[in-house]
């Protein structure tokens, strides 16, 4: 049965199954965690180390539970699944945002993307037993859940204790590239996965490189187009976000819609724009957008100036540097 671990700053769940068996009742533990989250309150960056990380579980589990030790035959502990993220960088987070949403198109071969949602994209199937990559804007994720902490208002220390503005601001622009590897992709490599035997092995940036390679393969001579209109999409989206009132979820759905009016004038021109829209979205747009300075008289002179664009190569957004995935004032702080 399923015992949830509560007292930490991120609770965790520990899967206890039971089966029976000649002589009696045997059962497994399945520790399903961030260790970099338990750690330190959240996974922005933290060890590639797989015996750290996984020692770190394993006290965690000792502590609460003493009684299980003489249960467990140590030995046999195995990693049924091991994910590996490392960041690349974007100038902007809008910037990061078209990046991933142009990596929904991505295929080569057997290379397919399956589409997210904003922000978000997956390659491999999605039941796969091999592997299965994520890529997303991370700080979209985290603004998402400080709104939800906030709304539910719990009895607790908030999350922005642990998010500080230096964190959320290093953040910016940052993608994500999670490589999820399971039991028989590292059986396929004749590596074992039990505990002890895999981190005597265990080659975190290696590992990732090999299993990330075929998408970056894919990204070779492909070309995206960066609008750069950033202040005017980012000041629509912190005017007007909409807050879900069940989940606390944040989204953008007005800002887009607001957005994607004033590209379709720039591009088009006023009365086109007005003809392609509902009278309803097209007026909505045009008060949202003079409440972020553009006034009907600039909108209607826009035509013409067509969409400032940047077509930049996609594997300038994929170069992962090893060394920078830590915080510069986290280093300078444990210099």
């Amino acid at each position: 049965m399923p015992l949830e671990v509560s007292g930490f700053i991120r609770p965790f769940q520990f899967d206890f199954r039971t089966a029976a068996k000649e002589g009696g009742q045997n059962f497994y533990v399945e520790i399903k965690a961030s260790p970099a989250k338990l750690m330190q309150g959240h996974n922005l960056y933290g060890s590639d180390d797989l015996w750290p990380c996984a020692e770190f579980m394993i006290h965690l589990l000792y502590d609460t539970y003493p009684q299980l030790a003489q249960f467990l035959d140590v030995p046999y502990w195995s990693v049924e699944q091991v994910d590996i993220t490392y960041h690349s960088w974007c100038k902007t987070e809008n910037e990061a945002l078209q990046f991933v949403n142009a990596l929904q198109n991505v295929s080569n071969g057997q290379t397919r993307a399956r589409t997210g949602y904003s922000g978000t994209v997956y390659f491999g199937k999605a039941n796969s037993r091999i592997k299965k990559i994520k890529v997303y804007v991370k700080l979209l994720e985290i603004l998402n859940l400080l709104a939800k902490d906030k709304r539910a208002g719990r009895g607790k220390a908030p999350l922005s204790a642990i998010y500080t503005p230096k964190l959320l601001d290093w953040a910016k622009g940052m993608v994500r590239w999670e490589a999820s590897l399971k039991t028989r992709w590292f059986q396929r490599r004749h590596i074992s996965n039990n505990l002890f035997d895999l981190c005597k092995v265990f080659d975190a940036q290696g590992f990732w490189r090999e299993s990330t390679h075929d998408i970056f393969k894919a990204l070779e001579g492909k070309h995206m187009r960066i609008i750069k209109d950033d202040q005017i999409e980012k000041q629509l989206r912190d005017k007007f976000p909409t807050v879900n009132a069940r989940s606390g979820k944040v989204t953008y759905g007005k800002a887009n819609a607001a957005y994607r009016v004033y590209r379709a004038i720039k591009t088009e021109g006023w009365i086109e724009a007005k003809r392609t829209c509902s009278v309803g979205a097209f007026h909505n747009a045009i008060e949202m957008l003079h409440a972020c300075g553009l006034s009907k008289a600039l909108l209607q002179n826009l035509q013409g100036d067509g969409l400032k664009c940047e077509v930049i190569p996609f594997i300038r957004y994929v170069e992962i540097n090893f060394g920078e995935q830590y915080p510069p004032f986290l280093q300078q702080s444990a210099a």
